[in-house]
């Protein structure tokens, strides 16, 4: 694992750490758009503060929504270009991303110092350098933990694509709605999620969002948007819902802050979850986005040829001592066994909508039901016809 180094410096803009950019001391400073360096990027802040556990510091907003004032330290780092984080003289303090090429490199023989030393200008580089530092700083700010707590058929376990483009697109929409109400720039609040830092946290149970104020020491923002209460979460969900998009655009979601997220972005999926937490009730999802997604796995699964199957869509099936249903797509195999495929939530695995269908996937030994997952079909398509494949048991 690398290493972390962190600067204790305050300052706002020097917070987003990019130290290939701080010019050595004796380099000449580029001006060309073609001599940039290697560009790398701060990631969001991390909380490692851990979850409150006395009740009395939390506020409920539903049953399933609480929320938390903080005043805590956050962890902003760089990993540098390509992720390989930096190497570091341990001599003289010069740094390069590890990514530099060897004969390019400054920092692994010997060169000049990145300061002005007027007793001695070169460093040996005599001891070896640091290589995949990760650079960080931490400031104190003003933080609003929100915790959301998932109830079965829900899930959000830590790590999966799903519960990842939930969160994300959740605490992107929590910021969008609290900066309209208070009249802010979008650039003074952000928000990043984590797993609730308990045991409920690890079983996909309990999951945070929290808000934090950009300028480093709180402006109060924070403190305000959970004054707020019910309030904030409806207007996320107002916002999650009146777009026309498929999944995020520039007039919901999207922003050039956001760039490099903007595949995790999901209103649909989100807005499941938001709706869920503050009603009650399992996630509900959008028949046409499920019929979709069902429409794309079927024509995929045709237009693959599976050698010894034969998909139908919207076909019934049926078990004499179960019951019938109609499923989104049925295969048959050679042998002439019926196998039914539906499509499951996001936020709900392996969970079956259709009361008939539920019935013949718990009970029924003469049709096989396999629920696919929503966001698997629309982001990785060939992979869900795979997992199809393997579950029929017959050659790819």
């Amino acid at each position: 694992m690398p290493s972390v180094a962190v600067c204790r410096d305050r300052d706002a803009d020097r917070c987003q750490v990019r130290p290939h950019l701080i010019q050595p001391a004796d380099e000449q400073e580029d001006t060309s758009p073609d001599d940039q360096p290697p560009g790398s990027y701060a990631t969001r802040a991390k909380l490692t503060a851990p979850t409150p556990a006395e009740a009395g510091s939390w506020s409920a907003v539903t049953d399933r929504l609480r929320e938390c004032s903080l005043r805590e330290h956050l962890l902003v780092t760089n990993r540098g270009p390509r992720q390989a984080g930096y190497a570091y003289c341990l001599s003289c303090g010069r740094i390069e991303p590890s990514t530099t090429p060897a004969p390019l490199s400054r920092v692994r023989v010997a060169h000049a110092k990145p300061y002005p030393d007027p007793r001695r200008q070169r460093c040996n580089a005599s001891q070896a350098p640091v290589d995949n530092i990760v650079l960080g700083t931490d400031f104190i700010t003003d933080i609003l933990l929100v915790s959301v707590r998932a109830e079965p058929p829900m899930q959000l376990i830590p790590g999966l694509l799903e519960t990842q483009v939930a969160l994300r697109t959740l605490g992107e929409a929590l910021v969008k709605a609290a900066c309209w109400r208070l009249d802010l720039e979008l650039g003074e609040l952000e928000a990043n999620y984590r797993p609730a830092l308990t045991t409920l946290g690890q079983q996909g149970i309990d999951a945070e969002i929290y808000l934090y104020d950009t300028l480093p020491g709180g402006a109060g923002f924070c403190r305000q948007v959970g004054d707020l209460g019910c309030e904030v979460f409806e207007l996320a969900l107002k916002l999650l819902g009146n777009c026309d998009c498929d999944s995020s655009c520039y007039k919901c979601l999207r922003s050039y802050k956001n760039k490099f997220e903007h595949e995790l972005l999901d209103r649909h999926v989100a807005a499941s979850l938001l709706r869920s937490a503050l009603y009650g009730g399992p996630p509900v999802f959008t028949d046409y986005r499920l019929d979709q997604a069902a429409d794309m796995l079927y024509w995929a699964l045709r237009l693959r040829g599976v050698e010894g199957v034969s998909f139908e869509r919207s076909a019934e099936v049926s078990d004499p001592g179960v019951g019938r249903a109609v499923s989104p797509i049925v295969a048959k195999t050679a042998d002439g066994k019926v196998h039914a495929i539906c499509v499951s939530p996001p936020l709900t695995p392996d969970h079956v909508l259709d009361p008939g269908l539920a019935d013949l996937k718990e009970f029924s030994v003469a049709v096989p039901v396999l629920p696919m997952n929503e966001l698997l079909i629309r982001r990785n398509l060939p992979g869900a016809t795979d997992d199809v494949v393997r579950w029929l048991g017959v050659p790819g």
